[in-house]
């Protein structure tokens, strides 16, 4: 192989990959302990490589009073005058107003905050090279900052539309509203069908789920034996009530459950006159000394034909808790193919942190699910599941699965450790399976 002019034009051919310790029949190796760092065998930045560069950049940012931002020089032989100041302001993360503004004496930016508008107010500023130096040519950032000035609203669903249907049946539930039909299964509690027009949404059910494939770090740190407990926990959960009524002109069905784990769990179903469902997760543990729970969420299949992502929350790069201080709120959009990130060893990778709506369609004639938060959510799009990741050794092994596969969570156990081989993740950055938690979400279909 040859480098190009530009090394991270290197792209792999139909029958190469990238290979690591073991691969050329070497022994001993050290299998890809070298191979998964900041920066991809092909020069280009992994998703950590960005977190990195925010955490290092020797510029802080503080808001003072309305919308004023103080700067802090961390640089040992540089002005804050050797850079110029850009910001933005966002509204429910579409740029509304930007502009260049000065440094004053006092170190401040003197933003002008005149937006008028009734949705998440963003402000981000960016610190840029106001000349080319040897390493990156001018207005290259060199260190940016996000505020939240004026909070998203709660969302819940409406009550519009049509009055829905409720049918009761031996084994499961039915609501017809409009032109959907939704199926719930009494023996389970999970949302198995949901048609529109006859045509079927769902490739698989939506379901409990909480567990989340190991990533490299956490291999090294016997996170499959300690969490292990979760990782059939949402299968094997146990119907013990299901109520249904009709509240308000909503639909409502309540399944109360037990995990093995030892906790309560309720899910909820609403359902509205525009066919829109909202739904609710409730989770008591009721027993002691539950472990860590890899992912609070839910999982679903859709049709592959879903292939267009878009998203307000952190991006556009794959983030998570405890890596996502440079991924800025703000709405993206990525082909599914760009939203994965291919790892030299298979392993969980794709999510998204502080969504606060998603939405997968079909690119063709532009339908599909949106997913919208009663509270920020993270999640997750593949062409494959947990399993395909946990046998692949290399990501040409992955299936290419005829149905796209979404985690639909709360939270997410954080990526790892401050070492490779055997640190754990800090506290703060995981679930702790010993506290209550609950979540939501509103899902939709349409264009």
């Amino acid at each position: 192989m040859k480098y190009e002019a530009n090394p991270a034009s290197l792209q792999l051919e139909q029958d190469e990959f990238w290979a690591y310790g073991g691969d050329f029949g070497d022994y001993p190796n050290y299998g890809e302990f070298c191979i998964d760092g900041l920066i991809g065998a092909n020069r280009a930045p992994q998703p950590h490589y960005y977190e990195v560069r925010k955490v290092y950049q020797n510029i802080d940012f503080k808001l003072e009073g309305a919308s004023n931002v103080k700067l802090v020089n961390k640089h040992a032989f540089l002005s804050l005058n050797d850079f110029e100041y850009f910001y933005e302001f966002l509204n429910d993360g579409e740029i509304v107003k930007s502009a260049h503004i000065p440094v004053n004496a006092n170190d401040v930016l003197e933003i002008p905050y005149n937006i008028e508008a009734e949705g998440e107010i963003c402000l981000n500023v960016y610190a840029k090279l106001s000349k080319p130096t040897i390493w990156a040519k001018s207005g290259f950032v060199v260190a940016y900052e996000q505020f939240i000035l004026q909070p998203k609203r709660q969302e819940s669903i409406n009550i519009k539309g049509d009055t829905p249907l409720v049918k009761n049946m031996a084994e499961s539930i039915e609501v017809i509203v409009g032109h959907s039909v939704f199926v719930i299964d009494k023996l389970n509690g999970a949302l198995t069908s949901w048609k529109v027009n006859g045509k079927e949404v769902l490739y698989a059910p939506l379901e409990p789920y909480f567990w989340k494939p190991a990533n490299d770090n956490q291999k090294r740190n016997e996170y499959n034996q300690r969490l292990g407990a979760w990782r059939e926990a949402g299968k094997q959960r146990t119907v013990k009530r299901v109520i249904t009524k009709m509240e308000n002109g909503l639909a409502v069905v309540r399944v109360e459950m037990e995990l093995p784990v030892g906790a309560a769990y309720v899910l909820t179903y609403l359902v509205n006159g525009e066919g829109k469902m909202q739904v609710e997760a409730d989770y008591k543990p009721t027993k002691n000394n539950i472990p860590l729970i890899p992912k609070f969420g839910m999982r679903i299949q859709l049709p592959a034909d879903m292939q267009q992502v878009e998203w307000y929350g952190r991006g556009e790069f794959e983030n998570y808790p405890d890596r996502k201080t440079g991924a800025l709120l703000g709405r993206y959009a990525l082909s599914l193919s760009r939203f994965i990130t291919d790892y030299p060893v298979p392993q969980d990778n794709a999510n998204r942190c502080d969504v606060r709506w998603f939405s997968l369609k079909d690119g063709v004639g532009d339908r599909g699910i949106k997913v919208t938060g009663l509270q920020p959510l993270c999640f997750r799009a593949w062409p494959y599941t947990e399993k395909d990741i946990e046998k692949a050794k290399h990501p040409h092994e992955l299936p290419q699965r005829d149905f796209i596969q979404v985690n639909i969570d709360l939270s997410i156990h954080g990526v790892g450790g401050n070492d490779s081989w055997g640190a754990r993740t800090l506290d703060k950055y995981t679930i702790d399976g010993n506290h209550p938690y609950t979540y939501g979400f509103i899902m939709e279909y349409g264009r």
